[in-house]
């Protein structure tokens, strides 16, 4: 829920990285797995305390990644109506994503959404930032063209997210060029959410690879697209790996 990296492939193609630091309190998650709402088949990492997710991608080649607080930490308002890994859980099952401006987000906790649509054969991204005290759901239409890295507001001021901003075209400006594999941009963004701010001697709790006293990475998912090829049919694919259980995975799912 707190580092996700965003790399533009070919053909309207994606590369989606995402780092969860929890808390030590919290339950394990579990591997990701397959499950039908609204008639829609998702695939997700399920949270091991309120069985809900913070990333997941769709049949119809929708991709959501969550992250914790909006623009600025906040003061936390509890109880909370539902957690936010049941609300993308929902998300994830509408029809379509204009549902989202007349969703009910009342005593829901401030987050930050990342929302991939697939559209013809093309692909959208929208930021969405919802602000409980101003009861508020900001929208910014994200062009894809661009790499992009957003961090937690709730785990990272503003100073620690720029210097990642800094680390993060530095890597990518270095290790990306054109013409490589897939599998070799998926390797070197792999590789940043491990790496990323060590060799600028960033401390633990600033590196892409967190660790503070009371918690840390706990994970790593990685989703990328395979839209628009004629080698193969229009799909997804999940990579997972667990840093606590030392557990990973890889399934696809193919878009319809």
């Amino acid at each position: 829920m707190c580092t996700l990296t965003f790399v533009p492939l070919e053909n309207n193609n994606f590369l989606l990285t995402s780092s969860r630091d929890e808390q030590k309190t919290r339950k394990n998650s579990e591997l990701p797995s397959f499950t039908k709402l609204n008639n829609k088949q998702i695939l997700r990492p399920v949270d091991g305390d309120a069985g809900g997710s913070w990333i997941g991608i769709t049949q119809t080649g929708r991709t959501l990644c969550l992250l914790n607080g909006a623009f600025q930490k906040h003061v936390r308002n509890t109880p909370y109506r539902k957690s936010r890994g049941i609300i993308l859980m929902e998300l994830l099952a509408m029809d379509s994503e204009n549902e989202i401006e007349n969703y009910n987000f009342d005593k829901i906790e401030s987050f930050t959404l990342i929302w991939i649509e697939k559209k013809n054969n093309a692909v959208s991204l929208t930021e969405y930032r919802w602000v409980e005290e101003e009861n508020k759901l900001y929208k910014k239409n994200v062009d894809t063209k661009y790499a992009y890295i957003w961090s937690s507001a709730t785990l990272y001021t503003s100073e620690i997210a720029e210097k990642r901003e800094e680390w993060f075209e530095e890597w990518t400006e270095f290790y990306l060029k054109k013409g490589q594999k897939i599998d070799t941009i998926s390797q070197i963004l792999w590789h940043f959410h491990v790496k990323g701010g060590e060799k600028q001697n960033a401390t633990p709790r600033e590196q892409i690879l967190m660790q503070d006293p009371h918690g840390g990475t706990v994970s790593l998912t990685q989703i990328i697209s395979y839209f628009n090829s004629k080698s193969t049919k229009d799909k997804l694919t999940m990579k997972h790996y667990n840093l606590n259980t030392l557990k990973s995975s890889f399934d696809e799912m193919l878009v319809k």
